[in-house]
């Protein structure tokens, strides 16, 4: 009997979990600039700056003082000590390092809680346009995304009474993400108390993503879960944060939880089957970034909020493209659909995907496209990049979308 080579038998959550729409553009722009081409990408979901220099230094103390071992698996107790502070100093909650785990990035974090959490068949709400891997997180923990549209037209406000009506009786969980991924929307400080509040009478954990907390511009301001008084946010709300997108430090992988002791444990428990603690090295950087970084972490918001002041100006300057007002994070999430059922060149603008390779294929110009945000209408652009680039990139899309046959109205 001849034996048939047919390759690994793959499990059914993966063969079911939807591949990511981006990642093959992502590839091609790669590619393109490996050519020698002049992509300009408003792809990344990262700040352009380098670490502030105090951050180094105290990753090159800890190397020296032979900090190179296997860390706790919540975390060192020196960075937990720095969050706990860092918590109490902007949001004026109190919590103790046993109610803190650190994890290789917000992301791990946010695994970490929904497979602690979540049971084949619960659910978990969220607002649309939504981050990239809240669905995929929660598809592969066996639960069922509950996403909540929201408006353009409304500043993607999440409403309380929208979320008081996707709070069904299999809702383990609500995640909020204020500033967001990818609108820059910003809650204000009546809707995240409502929100909370309700959470808290309902029984259901609200997980909040504040990893964009320390970017906000103009009259915005952020407003933590933390910050709202009710002695029950301790029992069921979780904070996620980290120092990857406020102090310039996506390679040094640190994302952080603080919440409820259960929960974080358990979330603990599952990390310690998987990656155990995040580096040693990096955990000692980023208790520093906490401490002593501020005046670096204000110097690159400041910057931050010229480049979306020209970013969502240069926009505005496109016929029919609506530019919602990103008042956080570090994206505009403009609005293409005008230029649906057009032709470019001689391909027809379908959707955000096809509109996303064309600008890639005839103007060097890399974007994400919305579908993967649950905002099809949409492109998410980053302005984590210098200003003549901003420049020169919009400019680039401007002058394409000027060959649209027929021309959008507005």
């Amino acid at each position: 009997m001849t034996a048939t080579t047919t390759g690994p038998r793959l499990s059914r959550r993966v063969q079911e979990l939807p591949a990511s729409q981006t990642l093959a553009l992502a590839a091609r722009a790669k590619a393109l600039a490996a050519e020698g081409k002049p992509v300009i990408s408003f792809s990344a979901g990262e700040p352009d700056f380098t670490s502030p220099s105090l951050v180094g230094e105290a990753a090159k103390a800890a190397i020296d003082a032979g900090d190179t071992h296997y860390p706790p698996v919540p975390g060192t107790a020196a960075l937990r000590q720095a969050i706990v502070d860092r918590v109490k100093r902007e949001t004026g909650h109190v919590a103790d390092p046993g109610r803190v785990l650190v994890s290789t990035g917000a992301k791990q974090v946010l695994y970490n809680l929904i497979h602690a959490l979540v049971d084949p068949g619960d659910e978990v709400v969220y607002a649309s346009p939504y981050w990239v891997s809240y669905p995929a997180m929660v598809q592969l923990a066996g639960g069922r995304g509950i996403p909540i549209p929201t408006r353009a037209e409304e500043d993607f406000r999440l409403t309380p009474e929208a979320v008081e009506g996707a709070l069904g009786t299999k809702v383990k969980a609500v995640i909020l993400n204020s500033p967001s991924n990818p609108t820059g929307a910003v809650m204000s400080p009546e809707d995240m108390k409502a929100i909370v509040k309700l959470c808290l009478d309902r029984g259901v954990t609200l997980i909040s993503d504040e990893i964009y907390g320390g970017l906000v511009y103009g009259d915005a301001k952020h407003t933590s879960a933390f910050s709202v008084d009710d002695p029950r946010v301790a029992e069921n709300v979780v904070l996620v944060d980290g120092v990857s997108k406020v102090y310039a430090m996506t390679g040094w992988r640190i994302g952080y939880a603080v919440g409820p002791e259960s929960l974080i444990k358990a979330a603990s428990k599952i990390q310690s089957q998987s990656t155990s603690g995040a580096c040693a090295i990096a955990q000692a950087a980023s208790a520093a970034a906490l401490d002593k970084a501020g005046e670096d972490a204000e110097r690159m918001r400041q910057a931050f909020a010229r480049r979306c002041e020209l970013a969502t100006e240069l926009f505005k300057e496109i016929p029919g493209v609506r530019v919602p007002q990103a008042l956080g994070a570090f994206y505009v999430f403009p609005d293409f659909s005008a230029y649906y059922g057009s032709t470019i060149e001689g391909t027809e603008i379908t959707d955000s995907l096809a509109l996303s390779e064309l600008l890639l294929d005839k103007a060097l110009v890399a974007a994400v496209p919305g579908g993967a945000f649950g905002a099809d209408g949409h492109l998410r652009f980053s302005y984590a990049l210098g200003e003549s680039e901003i420049r020169e990139g919009i400019g680039r899309v401007k002058d394409l979308l000027a060959k649209a046959d027929p021309q959008p109205k507005g």
